[in-house]
């Protein structure tokens, strides 16, 4: 049974992207379409802790493949329904779309190159970071009710830390020989390269 528990989490997650999306485009930030988003957030930081646990400290090719998915989904539920309701300056809201397209580039050149669904977001260390950083920046805008100049001068903080994971990611997407979701770094490349092809050829 808790084999299945991490991968339960995460479709969980898939699941509440719907009806975030629709709570937010019909009302905004309201506490119930907060109160799931939280959730949904909250399963993606307990998801890969739990899967190792049942797996005895591995995660597993289709928790990996779901995994990447549901927080795509989220991703595009935070560009398309919750950024718009933030009613952000134009500058900055359009920089952050610009942000969010420059990521769903660099997960489709994973994608296309790798041929893996799980390359469509890498789990590296900038990648967790900006998931908490994500979480703050909503829950300012509901808590202070923004736009102002704490969730403005937040929301270019956000921004950069977008268009820094995209390079990163984009660039590991690129050099890696094959699909390999969890690397760490862009300095870890080299060392997952050859583990990749040490399996090839053995």
């Amino acid at each position: 049974m808790k084999k299945y528990l991490a991968n339960s989490i995460t479709i969980l997650r898939l699941v509440l992207c719907v009806p975030i999306a629709a709570l937010f485009y019909f009302q905004g930030f309201s506490t119930f379409a907060m109160v799931l988003f939280m959730i949904a957030c909250f399963t993606d930081m307990i998801d890969g802790t739990v899967a190792r646990w049942a797996n005895g400290g591995q995660g597993t090719k289709l928790g990996q493949t779901l995994d990447s998915v549901s927080d795509m989904a989220l991703v595009a539920v935070a560009a398309l329904f919750i950024v718009p309701q933030m009613h952000l300056p134009d500058i900055l809201f359009w920089l952050c779309m610009g942000g969010f397209s420059y990521k769903i580039l660099s997960s489709l050149v994973g994608y296309i190159k790798h041929k893996s669904i799980s390359m469509v977001i890498i789990h590296t260390y900038i990648m967790r970071a900006l998931g908490y950083i994500l979480v703050i920046w909503v829950l300012l805008h509901w808590i202070l009710g923004g736009p102002n100049a704490i969730t403005n001068g937040y929301t270019i903080f956000v921004i950069v830390s977008i268009f820094l994971l995209s390079t990163e990611e984009l660039l590991i997407s690129l050099l890696l020989k094959g699909p390999s979701s969890d690397i760490r770094t862009i300095f870890h490349v080299k060392r997952e390269n050859q583990r990749i092809l040490a399996e090839r050829e053995g």
